[in-house]
């Protein structure tokens, strides 16, 4: 790639959300190529490649201190690794609401129990989860983590895990498709994991 590509991102890397911008801006087109034609036909009404594309622009923002190799042949690997990732996240949450999964009575519990349950699953995606940590000690520790969280991240979980809110009034209150919702969902579940194991020591076994 020529110098002023490096440098744009050079620049991203370290900070600078113009040239972030920029950057991304230049990736898109071929990212949402790409992305034609992979939604399965019974869901394109409820996910579109645009929807694929503007959460792997939102993930690129929040995540760009995390990428190390200074390419720009890299970035667009990376980006199109966050792409997919997005992708398949959502279509099996797609397919898991259309089995009727990850819906459960959610009338009859309580916050302590949506807690429970949402902890339960953002454990199982650790490496060594810990079964053994007391419930009311788990619980603060994901409340606490819950509002570190990016706004839409937050909201979904509020709404969607703790509130037990129907995918498509989450969904409707983002302003996004109920694909989207999915995707969103998905990196709440990992940064909450990451910022428990990371900052209480809660997911890990010591």
């Amino acid at each position: 790639m020529g110098g002023s590509a490096d440098n744009l991102l050079d620049q991203a890397c370290g900070g600078d959300g113009a040239a972030l911008g920029k950057l991304l801006a230049k990736h898109m087109p071929p990212l949402r190529s790409r992305l034609a034609g992979r939604i399965p036909r019974r869901w394109q009404a409820q996910l579109t490649p645009d929807d694929v594309v503007q959460q792997a622009y939102t993930d690129a923002f929040l995540n760009i201190a995390r990428f190390v190799s200074r390419t720009e042949d890299a970035f667009a690997a990376w980006l199109s690794t966050i792409a997919d990732r997005n992708l398949a996240n959502a279509l099996r949450m797609l397919e898991t609401e259309k089995r009727g999964g990850d819906r459960r009575g959610i009338e009859l519990r309580s916050r302590d129990d949506s807690l429970a349950e949402l902890y339960e699953l953002v454990a199982a995606m650790q490496s060594t989860p810990s079964r053994h940590v007391a419930r009311a000690e788990a619980h603060t520790a994901l409340e606490r983590a819950i509002e570190h969280l990016p706004p839409d991240y937050r909201l979904v979980v509020r709404m969607f895990d703790l509130e037990g809110r129907p995918p498509i009034e989450v969904a409707q209150a983002l302003g996004r498709s109920k694909g989207a919702m999915y995707m969103i969902r998905a990196r709440a579940h990992c940064w909450l994991g990451e910022l428990l194991g990371s900052a209480s020591g809660l997911l890990t076994t010591g």
